[in-house]
């Protein structure tokens, strides 16, 4: 039987730990200050979803660069329902969880009373890591957003938008 739980908490583990991921051309929080990139975003208009590189905010646009075909869509504001920003690649925490789930087997009798309170603490926390780094439509103005693009001051005069391009990987 305890081998069957804590292979189910491996197995746990390590679904945790392969959904948590972000776009690689995020900076690390330490790298904040020196990406040249913008941040991810996920925007929703009626009926469908836009997704990827936050480029700029002008003339009532939402500019992104769209990961798939590597080229600029132009989304009107009054179009956006809801957006959702990502400036960093977040901290995780996924970890924890399993980690502290299995501790609690080892304080015997108490661990009846630990246990839940190990798994509401390490969900909240791992919850709280993940979205410290993302801003809402709720959470921001599109005003506040524009700090967070490729050129927060607007496209530079002369710039053709399909000359753009998102970071190479290798």
């Amino acid at each position: 039987m305890r081998n069957r739980i804590l292979l189910a908490e491996i197995l746990l583990l390590a679904m945790l730990l392969s959904g948590c991921s972000s776009s690689g051309y995020l900076p690390s929080v330490k790298n904040l200050g020196v990406n040249q990139y913008g941040s991810l975003i996920m925007v929703r208009v009626p009926g469908q979803y836009f997704d990827g590189e936050l480029i700029a905010i002008e003339n009532e646009e939402i500019i992104i660069l769209s990961p798939e075909t590597n080229t600029c869509v132009s989304i009107p504001m009054e179009n956006v329902k809801k957006f959702k920003l990502t400036y960093a690649k977040s901290t995780q925490y996924g970890w924890t969880i399993p980690l502290l789930t299995i501790s609690a087997f080892s304080h015997g009798i108490i661990g009846i009373s630990t246990l839940p309170l190990n798994l509401i603490v390490t969900i909240w926390v791992t919850i709280a890591g993940n979205n410290a780094t993302r801003y809402t439509d709720k959470k921001m103005t599109y005003e506040e957003l524009k700090m967070f693009a490729r050129f927060p001051q607007g496209i530079p005069e002369g710039l053709d938008l399909s000359s753009i391009r998102g970071k190479e990987y290798n």
